[in-house]
């Protein structure tokens, strides 16, 4: 595993420094000053206070691109989002040290082995790309399997998974540039959840899993960034309602993709951020992991053993980068 931060700033080299002329660099002023006034907070109330702005902003299905080439939508906005371009926003912010190149870490969560910065070259499936991806470059960390209840799963995709697919026209890719292979991971399942949403820190990445059809390529069909609150919050870029930026109840959102019928919800996906230390941020986030752990050990609740909810799903395209 390679801790790609450390070499997304020997880029800077590469990529040129950020000016008001570099798409790369055009993070709005405003970001960058909130980000820098809470870098001495633990990760989850940097991304409350980085995102606190962006609430009700606007939903759009693939809201960013190369603005230009295949893909012409801008490479940076904050008028609207989608679900993973959203997450992709807070954590590039929260988790620069220098929140001024925070584009670096943006383009380097959003890109396959640190570029080149191209349609092509974009992770655009959340479970075989975008996971795997993060995790080997340091960014994430996968805690499912730590959560009480997870069950190990596995998924297998071919070319002609891919090619069955009758949304496979959405994609501008060759065959050879989509992913194939057996894919092994952990999902806690709706059933479970209950008594685990607790356990998730603030600022960890919640995925949601659909049923893992053999003739389906995909998986994934949102993602949200927990938030601290009273009871276990996620925030996110929605096309639920209002189809807006918007807070919701962890507990809530399981029982509400419990209801899906036409593609059932298998369970969640759990990253949590891999921060660069020891800065004052991490520290802080390291002391507050301690303070709710102490908390969680003193009310913790016996966990029964977890059976696989059935239930659930959507527009199967709804929420996909």
């Amino acid at each position: 595993m390679r801790r790609v931060f450390a070499v997304a700033l020997a880029q800077v080299a590469l990529v040129g420094l950020a000016t008001a002329s570099d798409p790369l660099g055009r993070t709005s002023v405003e970001a960058i000053e909130r980000a820098e006034s809470t870098q001495a907070l633990p990760l989850g109330e940097r991304v409350l206070a980085i995102s606190d702005p962006w609430i009700g902003r606007a939903y759009l299905l693939g809201a960013l691109g190369e603005a230009g080439g295949v893909d012409p939508q801008p490479i940076t906005r904050y008028d609207a989002f989608d679900c993973l371009t959203f997450v992709e926003e807070i954590l590039a912010l929260a988790l620069s040290p220098q929140p001024h190149r925070a584009h670096e870490v943006r383009m380097d969560l959003r890109y396959r082995d640190g570029g080149p910065y191209t349609y092509e070259n974009r992770r655009h499936f959340m479970l075989a790309e975008w996971i795997p991806g993060t995790i080997e470059a340091g960014w994430m960390e996968d805690i499912t399997s730590t959560l009480p209840g997870a069950e190990a799963r596995t998924k297998t995709v071919t070319l002609d998974t891919w090619n069955g697919w009758r949304r496979r026209s959405l994609f501008d890719l060759g065959d050879a540039r989509l992913p194939v292979g057996t894919m092994d991971f952990h999902v806690l399942p709706l059933a479970a959840a209950e008594d685990a949403l607790h356990l998730i820190p603030d600022g960890s990445l919640v995925f949601t899993v659909r049923a893992l059809w053999d003739h389906l390529p995909i998986a994934i069909s949102h993602v949200g960034i927990t938030i601290p609150a009273e009871t276990p919050t996620m925030r996110h870029a929605s096309a639920m309602g209002k189809k807006i930026v918007r807070d919701d109840e962890l507990d809530w959102y399981v029982r509400h993709v419990a209801e899906y019928s036409n593609w059932p919800t298998e369970g969640l996906i759990v990253l949590k951020p891999v921060e660069a230390g020891p800065t004052l941020g991490h520290l802080a986030t390291l002391e507050a992991e301690r303070e709710r752990a102490q908390i969680n050990a003193s009310t913790e609740r016996p966990v029964e053993a977890a059976q696989t909810d059935s239930a659930g799903a959507t527009n199967p395209t709804a929420s996909l980068p």
